[in-house]
């Protein structure tokens, strides 16, 4: 019986070890904070509403199109300057007021993923503000990151820009 109890307690050992080491603390290869004199449910409500994007894009986005296939819903970007992307919209988590979206096509050589959070919460400091947090991850070669998280950047910036325009 004591043997049996060491290899449960063993096995079971090894399984929660499994399981911790599979946790990775992921750092963004980019984070911004936005402070928009508004609310965090005002905000959201512009943000959740996919093809809304083109209103707060800042004049960047020409066209959007959503569209679902299967459980996946994707997002078809059109922007002023003529280029186009489809992004894949993982995540509109209602509660947590969180969204996360994938570039998929383009991805430039050398990424294998791109993935773009935005977190919507009150400001901490100012009741009559609050804070959009904005994460770009990528995934792949180092020297293939700089110039998407420039683009992606930029692309945040414009809704920040857009987002203050509409709702302040």
């Amino acid at each position: 019986m004591k043997k049996l109890l060491t290899l449960l307690l063993i096995c079971c050992s090894t399984a929660v070890m499994a399981q911790m080491q599979a946790a990775q603390k992921i750092i963004p290869d980019y984070t911004h904070e936005t402070q928009i004199k508004s609310t965090p449910v005002k905000i959201w409500r512009v943000v959740r509403d996919l093809p809304q994007v083109k209103d707060y894009s800042n004049g960047t986005i020409k066209e959007v199109n959503i569209r679902t296939v299967g459980e996946t819903r994707y997002r078809d970007l059109v922007f002023t300057d003529g280029h186009k992307r489809t992004d894949e919209i993982e995540q509109v988590h209602e509660q947590y007021k969180f969204f996360v979206f994938h570039v998929l096509d383009p991805l430039p050589a050398g990424i294998t993923k791109a993935i773009v959070t935005a977190l919507v919460e009150s400001s901490a400091t100012n009741d009559d503000m609050a804070v959009v947090r904005w994460s770009i991850i990528l995934e792949g070669d180092k020297s293939a990151r700089k110039p998407l998280v420039e683009t992606l950047s930029a692309e945040i910036g414009n809704y920040e820009a857009g987002l203050k325009k509409l709702l302040e």
